[in-house]
């Protein structure tokens, strides 16, 4: 019989689960808001709800989890979520062995590393053993697998890519640093571009009226139907998203020499809006041989990347 585990990806809005097994076949799925915004203590009773709706009477083999924020590997610490309140170091993985029992291994995982693994055990990545995952979504994540294994640190907090800085005079990122690739490259940035300069009134764009009675969480999509319309405010928003690719793209391709880029999350929908500039930036900017190199790929496995990355965890995790 083939081994089952639960892959659960952990949302701001939403929790989502699956039963998955060694084949990467999603047997069943279910979901339940997160409820974030009122703490870390409720998305963990609300996750170990999931978990036991999602498992009923199967036999589990492990439960790996991808969640945004920065975990210490070395004890299943969650030391900071930017999506998720009253975070501060918090004892995530202990408190779910507690609540769950000891009998099932649960891993803990960054959900953009999750993604990673996901795109590379059979997705876009399936063919090579080295590559870079770029999750554009509210913020921007990554994930980088070396010769086939995923590398996320000395403590499991590596992978920060949307922390790289490209312009350090550039706009200031919710790290509180200045000119990080998130600032250029996510929904947010897009969202404060569009707030910035629509305060000029002599710029000319039909998004005035476009996001006029339209919610904050819908500029990212609106701007992209205006450039698809001729708007060169909005098409100048997607060249800034696509720059900014492409300088961390030559960067990270000039130091890791790694066979695959992967881009995935929400944004990369607008993959035709921005991808001509991100190439255009990463060939100008990055070494000539192992720019030559590496391939950049738009992810296959959509928003079920992240679950099956954290369900290959939970199957290959040493006992």
């Amino acid at each position: 019989m083939k081994k089952v585990v639960i892959g659960v990806d952990v949302g701001g809005t939403n929790l989502r689960a699956a039963l998955i097994n060694e084949s990467g076949k999603i047997m069943s799925r279910k979901s339940r808001p997160s409820e974030a915004k009122k703490g870390i203590d409720f998305v963990t009773e609300n996750l170990i709800n999931l978990i036991n709706e999602t498992k009923k009477e199967k036999k589990i083999y492990g439960i790996g989890i991808g969640i945004p924020g920065i975990i210490d590997s070395s004890t299943g610490v969650l030391t900071q979520a930017p999506n998720i309140s009253k975070v501060k170091n918090y004892p995530f993985k202990e408190i779910l062995l507690n609540k769950l029992g000891p009998d099932i291994p649960v891993i803990l995982e960054n959900d953009a590393n999750c993604a990673a693994v996901g795109e590379w055990w059979i997705g876009a990545g399936k063919d090579v053993n080295s590559l870079i995952m770029l999750t554009l979504g509210t913020g921007l994540g990554g994930g980088i697998i070396l010769r086939g294994k995923l590398w996320s640190g000395v403590n499991g907090m590596g992978g920060e890519i949307g922390h790289m800085t490209i312009d350090p005079d550039g706009p200031k990122c919710n790290c509180g640093n200045y000119g990080c690739l998130e600032s250029f490259a996510s929904a947010e940035a897009i969202r404060r571009m569009v707030k910035e300069e629509l305060n000029d009134k002599n710029l000319k764009t039909i998004l005035r009226d476009e996001i006029k009675h339209s919610s904050i969480h819908d500029i990212p999509e609106i701007v992209g139907k205006a450039a698809k319309k001729g708007d060169r405010f909005s098409i100048g928003i997607w060249k800034t998203v696509g720059m900014g690719l492409g300088i961390a793209i030559a960067n990270l391709t000039n130091v890791l020499n790694v066979e695959m880029i992967i881009i995935g999350g929400g944004l990369s929908n607008s993959w035709d809006l921005f991808f001509k500039f991100t190439t255009k930036e990463a060939k100008k900017r990055g070494l000539r041989a192992p720019m030559e190199n590496v391939e950049i790929n738009k992810c296959e496995l959509g928003d079920d990347a992240g679950l099956l990355g954290a369900a290959y965890l939970a199957l290959n995790e040493n006992r």
